[in-house]
């Protein structure tokens, strides 16, 4: 490693730029520690206190963490949910590849709390589709949805590891408008630390409601929780106008 004397750049952007290459190349992988201060000072031929600028900056975007004691880590990639869009959208448009494990796909009767969540009779026939959503083959989320049979018979013979937005669009008419949710913070149980292929609790986003047609219409419940280390959820909220 070493540094362009003749380049424009400030010495800790190059620094920077240096370490987020061997990250995205693989030569840190996430949970590694990088060298020290020290030892990265004389790689580069300079001053810990530019390198530990350089270290600062990587932090604070997220690339990196500090564990007090024990040095410096490499961070797990994070992915962004930005109001409403789906889990395959939101990956698509900033460069990651979305992929689905169909955990449970069957049909459900007599869930009288869903139904009524859904304004339906108590003894409605619910599809219920459990699914592992990934990231670049991460598994990030665990959702449960609950739809109505009679808004979309013949369900079961459509692929349920795409898009469920986009399924609902193009084969019923349905385009999600709203979604009421609630989000909380949980922890993993034993269930899904083997979901999640981790070998300790990890903090979860449980998040719950009722997504909504264009028509107003509550088409479907759903329970999610997202790895809340990995997956972020991103909120805009407005102030109503009265009149």
């Amino acid at each position: 490693m070493y540094i362009n004397k003749f380049s424009q750049d400030p010495i800790y952007v190059q620094i920077k730029r240096a370490i987020s290459e061997k990250i995205n190349e693989g030569f840190y992988k996430s949970g590694d520690r990088i060298p020290s201060e020290r030892k990265l000072s004389e790689d580069f031929g300079a001053s810990r206190m530019t390198v530990r600028q350089a270290v600062n900056e990587l932090v604070n975007e997220g690339k990196l963490y500090r564990e007090q004691g024990r040095g410096t880590f490499v961070a797990s990639p994070q992915f962004f949910q930005h109001n409403l869009k789906s889990f395959t959208q939101t990956l698509i448009e900033k460069g990651h590849q979305p992929s689905t494990e169909i955990l449970e796909f069957n049909t459900v009767f007599n869930i009288k709390e869903i139904n009524q969540k859904l304004d339906l009779n108590d003894n409605e026939v619910l599809y219920k589709i459990k699914r592992l959503r990934k990231a670049d083959d991460i598994p990030v989320a665990l959702e449960t949805v609950y739809l109505p049979k009679l808004y979309c018979p013949g369900l079961e013979k459509y692929d349920m590891s795409q898009s469920m937005y986009g399924l609902l669009e193009s084969e019923y008419g349905f385009t999600i408008d709203t979604i009421s949710c609630e989000i909380d913070a949980c922890i993993s149980d034993k269930f899904q630390m083997k979901i999640f292929g981790v070998d300790k609790r990890v903090p979860l986003l449980k998040v719950s409601g009722i997504n909504y047609s264009a028509q107003n219409m509550k088409l479907f419940y759903e329970d999610s929780y997202y790895r809340s280390d990995l997956y972020k959820y991103h909120v805009d909220l407005y102030k109503r106008q009265w009149t």
